[in-house]
């Protein structure tokens, strides 16, 4: 009796050892997976801090009177407004006439 007794905690154990080492993998992977994620994610907004500060240098050298920028993105809703200082010299220079 003694041995069966033995055999069915050996089995149990061996049960518990194995579900314990896959639960650790599990979790390394999750780790590893959500660290990856992560860092994809930096990488894409940091590419796409980059476009955006090009795209508004050249829009800054163009010759515009009013430049309006509407931006949505996960950080929020953003309304800007730029009006060129030559428009003003402009607007001054038809009252002037």
């Amino acid at each position: 009796m003694n041995e069966t007794l033995a055999a069915a905690v050996s089995d149990h154990g061996v049960l518990v050892l194995a579900l314990a080492i896959a639960g650790t993998t599990a979790g390394f992977l999750r780790a590893y997976v959500a660290h990856r994620t992560r860092l994809h994610e930096e990488r894409e907004a940091s590419t796409r801090t980059a476009a955006r500060a090009a795209w508004l240098i050249r829009l800054a050298e163009a010759d515009h009177d009013v430049v309006r920028i509407v931006e949505r993105d996960r950080d929020g809703h953003r309304e800007v407004e730029l009006s060129s200082r030559d428009a003003a010299r402009r607007d001054d220079i038809r009252e002037a006439a």
